[in-house]
């Protein structure tokens, strides 16, 4: 794969500064990157947005939004503030999307809080129409229930986005969370224009820590090859982001990481269909 078609998930080297990110995704000849908010914290974003643009890169998504569910009134209207200054941070740097995490339930309570998460979106859909940005909800694994996210399979997310119905409304779909699910294939192909974003990860036994034990592509368990294909198939064309939460990789220099996601990515197989 070339790297030209990938792009660098500031989540895979955690610490580094925005410049670090767009240094290194440069010089190793990514295509773009992926930018977590807690970089962009104190950044002049017309800046960084020139910045990253000027390099040849683009920014494959912000992430996060979302987090809907809530206790209190009070804290579901803080959230709302939150995911719309996320969507204006995602509009001032052209990202192809702002990623949605939805969110855990609050207590016990599932259904509640994916009432919570469908109003939360429905929330946001008018400023960011009207911001021009895309909103990818990405479902996560069923073992992020409790802690990252009610929305635990690509069905039910894929559901969602049906339901809500706006062209700007779509998918986020992660190898690491969804690799398992049952005729993965046959869904990814029925999503057609509604995948925003694609990311990689491999699944990595054993497994220390729910959200931090991702391995590179190529490094575990997952068809890597085939998940690129499949979403390619459907129409996908963005960048494909390479997001890693490793604390292994975490402990490794920065410029060490992204070199050994480079030579992951170089291997994978072209994933382009064949006309």
């Amino acid at each position: 794969m070339e790297l030209s078609e990938c792009s660098l998930n500031s989540a895979t080297i955690r610490g580094s500064s925005l410049e670090v990110v767009v240094d290194l995704a440069e010089r190793h000849g990514f295509g773009g990157v992926g930018l977590w908010r807690d970089v962009l914290e104190g950044a002049d974003l017309d800046a960084a947005c020139r910045r990253i643009h000027d390099s040849g890169l683009g920014v494959s998504s912000v992430c996060r939004g979302g987090m809907f569910p809530q206790p209190t009134q009070s804290l579901r209207r803080e959230r709302l503030e939150d995911n719309l200054r996320a969507i204006d941070q995602a509009r001032a740097l052209r990202a192809d999307c702002l990623v949605l995490v939805c969110g855990p339930p609050v207590g016990r309570d599932l259904d509640e809080a994916r009432h919570q998460i469908r109003e939360g979106i429905d929330a946001l859909v008018p400023h960011a129409v009207a911001a021009g940005v895309a909103l990818a909800i990405e479902p996560f694994h069923p073992m992020l229930a409790a802690t990252r996210s009610a929305i635990t399979s690509l069905r039910e997310a894929a559901a969602l986005v049906e339901s809500i119905g706006n062209p700007q409304v779509g998918l986020a779909v992660d190898s690491y969370h969804v690799w398992w699910e049952t005729e993965l294939r046959q869904q990814i192909a029925g999503l057609g224009d509604r995948v925003f974003s694609v990311q990689l990860a491999d699944w990595v036994t054993p497994i220390d820590d729910e959200l931090t034990s991702r391995g590179m592509p190529g490094e575990g368990s997952i068809d890597i090859d085939s998940f690129v294909s499949d979403c390619r198939r459907t129409g996908y064309r963005g960048l494909v982001e390479v997001e890693v939460l490793s604390s292994r990789w975490w402990r490794t220099p920065a410029d060490e990481t992204v070199a050994a996601a480079a030579v992951a990515l170089a291997g994978i197989g072209d994933p382009l269909p064949s006309t």
